[in-house]
């Protein structure tokens, strides 16, 4: 909307607009411009940076791993009961998943492979809980393999699901991916839109070990896209659509349950605070639970968002929007606009002109 400016007070109001202007845009100049991620994938790490995007309606190309996280309020507004989907189970999920799960545990029964549902949504201070569940039955080093840290967890975004064979016991402590259920979703589940986040011999590029029963819902195109990638969720959506600036080194974060809600520069798996060392190569030894986990905290229901448009890969190549160079010298024409009228305001306050 354009102003008008009438009477003595125009040339002081077109002054302070002026003014204002200039300094804006100086501002602006100053700002980083913002670069894609699309170069190398960060080596595994432990940190505490804001992911973006990290809408709620960008719930399908959200990434969270070891470094990115989102904040302790991220709590979806539209979670509900998995039931809806006829599936076995006490938890939730986004509304947005529903149809596509209900479809999915069909497909599984017709085919003999039951599936249910182990755990979904878990709120920030849920996951404090489990994940300190596992520090303390398998210790912290090992903790940071197997369980992600509170706001670096895939359950947050309430489209992260452990599945188990249904009528039976949680997916933990066997060799869930040799059951029927775990082969068939292993085989069909990105048909239906889910895919797997921590697939088996992907520890240093996942950053977590080999979850057969974690899957992540994405909608069934980019399911498709990443599935026929070949990449590993954390690659694709790293290279496709990830914006967050990840520095090649941050400061060691303060080792505490809650990491800080600013960034240092915005399972299930995740990590804690530590230097940037190499994970170590997973071990052999068959996982056992921790003794207990706690059910998670329910949110307000509201109306999902729209869902993020999927894209098809870009490749590898770095892509950065460049600053405005032309921005300072904006600022600077504006500036001396607003100087020539402040004399020329001057020269009529002498001759008896008011503002």
């Amino acid at each position: 909307m354009k102003a008008r400016f009438a009477g003595p007070a125009r040339a002081g109001t077109l002054a302070a607009t002026l003014l204002l202007a200039a300094s804006a845009l100086l501002g602006l100049a100053g700002t980083p411009a913002p670069v894609r991620g699309m170069g190398p994938l960060p080596a595994c790490r432990y940190d505490d940076i804001l992911t973006s995007p990290r809408h709620y309606a960008d719930w399908s190309v959200t990434l969270v791993d070891t470094i990115l996280r989102v904040s302790s309020d991220y709590v979806p507004p539209d979670l509900v009961d998995v039931a809806e989907a006829d599936i076995g189970g006490n938890d939730r999920v986004r509304a947005i998943v529903i149809d596509d799960l209900r479809e999915m545990a069909a497909a599984a029964k017709a085919a003999d492979a039951p599936i249910a549902i182990q755990s979904a949504y878990r709120s920030y201070e849920t996951q404090q809980e489990v994940f300190a569940d596992w520090v303390r039955f398998h210790g912290r080093e090992r903790a940071l393999q197997l369980s992600a840290r509170p706001g670096h967890s895939e359950h947050q975004l309430g489209v992260g699901i452990d599945f188990k064979t249904a009528g039976g016991g949680d997916p933990f402590t066997g060799d869930w991916q040799l059951t029927v259920a775990g082969k068939w979703m292993k085989a069909h589940a990105w048909e239906y839109g889910f895919v797997m986040s921590y697939p088996r011999g992907k520890l240093d590029i996942t950053c977590y070990d080999f979850e057969p029963w974690h899957f992540r819902y994405v909608g069934r195109e980019l399911a498709a896209s990443i599935h026929g990638s070949g990449l590993t969720p954390r690659e694709y959506l790293w290279a496709n659509f990830t914006t967050t600036v990840v520095p090649a080194k941050t400061p060691r974060p303060d080792r505490t349950a809650r990491p800080t809600e600013t960034p240092p520069s915005t399972v299930e798996p995740s990590v804690a605070p530590t230097a940037i060392p190499s994970l170590p190569p997973p071990t052999a030894v068959p996982l056992t639970p921790p003794p207990t986990q706690a059910a998670a905290t329910a949110g307000p229901p509201a109306t999902a968002g729209p869902p993020a448009a999927s894209l098809p890969p870009t490749g590898g190549v770095v892509s950065i929007e460049p600053a405005t160079a032309g921005l300072a010298l904006v600022a600077g024409a504006l500036a001396l606009a607003f100087v020539l009228l402040a004399r020329k305001v001057l020269r009529r306050g002498r001759s008896g002109v008011g503002l």
